[in-house]
């Protein structure tokens, strides 16, 4: 007799799954996943961070290099060379950690799925496997941040002179939240689906602007979240540091592939 009288017999089956059990809510199962994964969300966001803060102290002592203090003291820079440079240091958490966000994605990938990641060696392998997709992405990027920053100033200069200048404006405000929506989708594709650098853009172009209201709300949701941190500059940082980084890109996933599972050819993934 397996067990004791019958009790503690691990060998008979349980009870099993109902069939019918119906499906929880997305965002029944989010909080599940987060509350679950918390510890683990707050290793990816300290490896994450670790990496950004290498790649901010290799690009600052770069910019030196190239930029010495010097030059600053000599000449008087114009407005193109002074925002470039300082568009470095503004947009480097974002546009500069591409392989490493890469590798963020693909675990918070699976938590939205509710699938098992080694957190390091599958950081490490996915961010090496998208290596020369993500730093080509990085670059892209890097340069239609200066375009789109300098355009911004110049139309948000001139826009109470004409009409003109003001629609050109509002274009240009449309066009930069696309931008910001075709990275809800960008990062995730790239771990998913064996995809060229073009495809990806055209792909996230599409889902931008036929999902526009959901991913209005999503990115809502997280410049909310980010900016409540900082309501208190301390705690901001201290979360910043912790969860903050998971948090929103495990958002972005359980918003994103769902949508990508619905619109993309599902054997194509990797």
């Amino acid at each position: 007799m397996a067990g004791f009288f019958g009790f503690f017999d691990y060998t008979k089956p349980g009870p099993g799954v109902p069939k019918e059990q119906p499906k929880k809510a997305g965002i029944v199962v989010f909080f599940e996943v987060f509350a679950r994964k918390f510890w683990n969300l707050i290793k990816v966001n300290l490896i994450f961070n670790v990496f950004n803060l290498l790649t901010l102290f290799f690009l600052f002592i770069a910019v030196q290099f190239l930029f010495p203090s010097q030059l600053f003291e000599d000449f008087e820079l114009d407005f193109i060379l002074r925002f470039s440079i300082g568009s470095v240091f503004v947009t480097m958490p974002i546009l500069t950690t591409g392989p490493v966000q890469a590798g963020m994605t693909y675990i918070l990938r699976n938590y939205s799925r509710e699938e098992h990641a080694f957190i390091w060696w599958d950081f490490k392998e996915h961010a090496l496997k998208n290596l020369k997709q993500s730093l080509i992405i990085c670059a892209i990027d890097f340069f239609a941040v200066i375009i789109m920053g300098i355009s911004l100033n110049f139309y948000g200069a001139m826009a109470s002179s004409s009409i003109m200048y003001t629609a050109a404006l509002g274009i240009l405000i449309l066009v930069l939240i696309l931008f910001f929506m075709m990275h809800l989708f960008i990062y995730p594709m790239m771990v998913t689906f064996k995809l060229t650098v073009k495809q990806i853009y055209k792909n996230a172009m599409i889902f931008s602007i036929i999902k526009f209201l959901p991913n209005l709300g999503i990115l809502a949701l997280c410049a909310v979240l980010t900016l409540v941190t900082f309501i208190n500059p301390l705690i901001g940082i201290f979360l910043f540091v912790f969860i903050t980084n998971s948090l929103i890109g495990l958002i972005i996933n359980f918003y994103a592939n769902p949508v990508l599972s619905k619109y993309m050819i599902k054997d194509e993934e990797t």
